[in-house]
């Protein structure tokens, strides 16, 4: 008799426990499904999804590549010409110019070599080949004038140089006659090197030369620049020239990435 009314009270704690536990229900209201039902639609417009964020969810399936095209074919790059109303103009880029010490550096340094070498053919003229003086008379003059022009050039030359550190590129303009603007995307900057001679020592200035990648001489010399000044591009110029690259490299990579994606859509 105890064994029986030990099993039937087990019996019945099972039953209690049994009713207790209800599956659970869900109700939806009609008009909430109707709300939350997207139409065809709207569906169109969003599915314009990453694919990759679409191959690293867990959720993902065939029918979700699906939605994936659209946005596939939008991602490959617009061939289409543009009209010349939208070209990005090169000559309207604000230019800095260098210090005007550079100028009377190259002042005093054109003069003077033009001096010397003026006096030399002078005494080698008169002394040793012993021209007449009326000739030495014209050709002397004339070769100061020679000097003076070059002189001159020089000066204007270095008056119209003109740099700009841009956001893509390094840019800079030379030349009176012949203008000459030169630019220097960062993505090829490779290396920097600052030089200073005896005269720039004296004036406190330096010489910018930028090489890029592939090229054994200095794409862009910049003369001209405090050496503070120097000293600071030169930090900025490799700082750029670094995001640059890395920022080329992960569009490239992503690109790679991207193209499994593209072929398929394209099946």
């Amino acid at each position: 008799m105890p064994h029986e009314t030990t099993e039937i009270k087990e019996s019945l704690v099972a039953t209690k426990v049994k009713d207790s536990i209800k599956e659970p229900t869900i109700e939806l209201d009609s008009a909430v499904i109707t709300d939350l039902a997207p139409s065809i639609d709207s569906v169109e417009k969003h599915s314009l999804i990453d694919d990759s964020h679409v191959k690293n969810s867990p959720l993902s399936s065939p029918v979700e590549h699906s939605t994936v095209e659209p946005s596939v074919k939008s991602c490959q790059l617009d061939h289409n010409p543009q009209p010349q109303e939208q070209w990005q103009s090169f000559d309207q880029i604000p230019l800095s110019p260098v210090e005007p010490r550079h100028y009377t550096q190259v002042l005093i340094e054109t003069a003077t070599i033009a001096v010397i070498l003026i006096s030399i053919l002078s005494v080698f003229l008169i002394f040793v080949a012993t021209i007449p003086l009326h000739i030495a008379a014209i050709v002397i003059p004339a070769l100061l004038l020679i000097g003076s022009t070059i002189t001159w050039l020089r000066y204007t030359h270095a008056k119209a140089i003109g740099y700009a550190a841009c956001r893509h590129e390094l840019v800079m303009q030379t030349g009176i006659f012949w203008v000459k603007r030169i630019s220097l995307p960062y993505t090829r900057l490779q290396h920097i090197s600052l030089s200073q001679g005896p005269l720039e020592r004296k004036f406190n200035l330096r010489t910018l030369k930028c090489f890029s990648a592939g090229s054994g001489s200095a794409e862009i010399e910049l003369p001209g620049l405090e050496s503070e000044t120097a000293e600071k591009l030169r930090q900025h110029l490799l700082t750029m020239a670094a995001i640059a690259i890395k920022t080329a490299a992960e569009v490239n990579q992503e690109a790679n990435e991207d193209e499994p994606a593209v072929d398929r859509a394209e099946h």
